[in-house]
C-alpha cells in the first residue's frame, strides 16, 4: 500500500507507436458507457479506425472486464449483427465531499452508474469524536458505509476527497478555516491506512466544483476559466487548460487577500448604509436585502473579476450565487461592468454556475476516474464517461 500521495505518472503510457490505437480504445469505452451497445462497424466509424482495430480494442476491454458482448442487433436483411456494450466492472472509484456539517460520498463503477450514494451527518461524529479525533472518526464512518454495502477495498482503485482549505500535494490539509478539525491532518495518508485504500487524493473543494462544472455544467467546452461565488470572491478556483492551477505554494484562491491588503474595500455603502461585502451578498441571496443593492454588489464583483482577469485573461468567469444575482439580466449587467473596467479588445464571458453542491462530487469523480482509467487502460489522459 502507498502512503496516499498523488502520483500523476501512475500508469505507464503506451508506446508512441500505439497512439492511434490508444485513443481509439478510450473513445470506444467512453461510447459504450455513455450510449450503450454498438456494432463493430458503428464503433469503427465513431473511433475513426478500422474494424480490426475495433476488434482488437474490444478484446482488450473484455479481458479487462470493462466490455462484453451484448444482445444481437436485428437488421432488415440477413443475420442479426453482433454488438458489444460496457460490462459492470468490478473496479470502483470512491469520491468524498467533506462539507461543514456533513460529508457526501459516492462509490461508482469505472463503467457505470453509482453503486453507493450516502450522506454522513457530522453532528454525531463530533459528539463521539471531537477535535483531533474528528478526522479518524469520519474516515471510520466512511469505512462502515463501505462494509455495509459489501465494498471490498481492493476493488477501489482510486479515491478523491474534497475539503475546504489549502491542501498540500501529499494530501495533508495545511489550513481549513471552515473545518478547523482538519487543519494539519494528513488526510490522504489517514484514509489510505485506515481504510486499506491503494491511492487517495485530496483536493480543495472549490477546485473540484470547478472541475465538476467543466465535466457536466456551465464550463463544458471551456479550457481556461475562473470559478467564484458572489459572496466569497476571495476563494476563486482557477482552471487552466482543463486542470486546476494550484500555484507554486498551493495557495491560489485562498485567503481574503484583496480585502486584507486594501486593494478592494471589505464593505459596501448604499443609501447611507454600510455593510460588509459578504453580508450583503448573503442577504441578497436569502432575499433579505432590497434589490437596489445588486448594482452596488456588482460594481465590487466586477472589480474583483477585472483584477483576476488582468493577470489570467480567462475565457469565462463562472459566478455561483442566488437567482437575483445570477439571472440573465444580472449577469449581462455584471459582464458590461467588467468590459468597462478592462478596456481590452476582449473580455471574459460571465456565466451562471450550476446550483447545488453536487459538482464537488462530480469533480472528485473526474479526478478518481481519470487516474483509475489511466491505470487500467494505460492512457495518459483517458476520456471519461458521462457523469450525469
Amino acid at each position: 500500500m502507498d502512503d496516499g500521495r498523488r502520483d500523476e505518472g501512475w500508469a505507464p503510457p503506451r508506446p508512441k507507436g500505439q497512439g492511434l490505437y490508444a485513443a481509439a480504445l478510450g473513445r470506444i469505452l467512453q461510447h459504450l458507457c455513455d450510449h450503450g451497445p454498438a456494432t463493430i462497424s458503428a464503433l469503427a466509424e465513431i473511433a475513426q479506425v478500422s474494424r480490426p482495430t475495433v476488434q482488437r480494442a474490444l478484446t482488450e476491454l473484455e479481458q479487462l472486464g470493462l466490455a462484453a458482448e451484448a444482445h444481437p442487433l436485428a437488421v432488415p436483411m440477413g443475420r442479426p449483427a453482433r454488438t458489444w456494450g460496457a460490462a459492470p466492472a468490478e473496479q470502483l472509484v470512491l469520491a468524498i465531499d467533506v462539507r461543514r456539517g456533513e460529508s457526501a460520498m459516492q462509490v461508482r463503477r469505472l463503467t457505470g452508474p453509482p453503486l453507493v450514494e450516502e450522506t454522513l451527518d457530522h453532528d454525531p461524529l463530533r459528539t463521539r469524536a471531537a477535535g483531533d479525533a474528528f478526522a479518524p472518526g469520519l474516515i471510520a464512518a466512511i469505512g462502515e458505509v463501505l462494509d455495509r454495502h459489501g465494498i471490498g477495498r481492493a476493488q477501489i482503485l482510486e479515491t478523491a476527497i474534497g475539503v475546504s482549505g489549502i491542501v498540500d500535494d501529499d494530501g495533508t490539509v495545511l489550513v481549513s478555516i471552515h473545518l478547523p478539525e482538519l487543519t494539519g491532518v494528513p488526510l490522504a495518508a489517514l484514509a489510505a491506512s485506515t481504510l486499506g485504500l491503494t491511492s487517495v487524493q485530496v483536493e480543495n473543494d472549490m477546485n473540484l466544483r470547478a472541475l465538476g462544472e467543466l465535466r457536466t455544467g456551465a464550463a463544458r467546452g471551456l479550457g481556461t476559466f475562473l470559478y467564484l461565488t458572489n459572496h466569497q470572491f476571495h476563494r476563486p478556483a482557477v482552471v487552466i487548460d482543463g486542470r486546476p492551477w494550484h500555484g507554486a505554494h498551493r495557495g491560489v484562491g485562498e485567503g481574503d487577500v484583496l480585502s486584507a491588503t486594501g486593494v478592494l474595500p471589505a464593505t459596501l455603502t448604499h443609501g447611507g448604509r454600510t455593510e460588509r461585502y459578504f453580508d450583503v451578498a448573503r442577504l441578497i441571496d436569502d432575499g433579505e436585502l432590497p434589490e437596489d443593492w445588486v448594482p452596488v454588489l456588482h460594481e465590487r464583483l466586477a472589480a474583483v473579476i477585472a483584477v483576476l482577469s488582468y493577470a489570467l485573461d480567462p475565457e469565462a468567469v463562472l459566478v455561483h450565487g442566488g437567482p437575483l444575482t445570477t439571472s440573465p439580466s444580472a449577469l449581462a449587467d455584471l459582464e458590461q461592468r467588467v468590459v468597462g473596467l478592462l478596456r481590452a479588445p476582449g473580455a471574459p464571458r460571465v456565466l451562471a454556475a450550476s446550483p447545488g453542491e453536487d459538482h464537488t462530487i462530480v469533480g472528485a469523480l473526474s479526478i478518481a476516474l481519470r487516474q483509475a482509467l489511466g491505470r487500467v487502460l494505460q492512457l495518459e489522459d483517458p476520456p471519461l464517461p458521462d457523469l450525469h
